[in-house]
């Protein structure tokens, strides 16, 4: 068999941002496909219930209902599916920090990054606050409630979350052998 090599990550530092813009943009993707897809069903209905197809038996909002209705239906998926991915992305940060090998002088610069990550994540959760608040699509993005919850209380989140992840990069766990005590 072959031997596991440790692989080089350097990215531990870098992760809560990824999970800030993913988390943003997961929640924004969703809550469009969810719009189109109850507004095109909707605007489909409006103009054509009522026809018939063919020989007179088969009613347009049935043929409506069979294809557009059942697209809609998989697109409420995508609300489950968002909240995974968001713990699929917390997951990956705890257990990059468990994989990253770090000195523990750089818990300082850590400090600060997860400082600027909670201040911007304050800036995008108060913008995505916003754009859910628009009259247009506020009762789309209200049938979103966990991916709403979630990014609407991300600098809580990201402070938590960096908070245990830099306790599991710096705290050496299960890496004991590797103990930097000069150059």
């Amino acid at each position: 068999m072959r031997k596991l090599t440790k692989m080089n990550k350097k990215a531990g530092f870098t992760d809560l941002f990824l999970l800030m813009i993913f988390t943003v943009v997961i929640a924004l993707i969703i809550g469009v496909f969810i719009f189109i897809g109850t507004k095109t069903t909707e605007q489909l209905h409006l103009s054509m219930d009522g026809m018939d197809i063919g020989d007179g038996n088969n009613n347009v909002s049935v043929v409506i209902e069979n294809t557009m209705g059942a697209v809609r239906q998989s697109y409420y998926t995508l609300r489950w599916l968002g909240v995974l991915i968001f713990f699929g992305m917390i997951l990956g940060i705890m257990i990059g920090s468990y994989m990253v090998q770090t000195k523990p002088i750089f818990f300082v610069p850590y400090i600060f990054i997860v400082i600027i990550a909670v201040v911007v994540s304050a800036g995008i959760s108060n913008a995505y606050e916003m754009v859910i608040e628009n009259e247009t699509i506020t009762s789309t993005f209200a049938t979103m409630g966990a991916i709403n919850w979630f990014t609407l209380k991300l600098p809580m989140i990201i402070s938590i979350v960096g908070f245990i992840g830099g306790l599991i990069m710096f705290s050496r766990l299960g890496k004991r052998e590797e103990v930097y005590y000069g150059y």
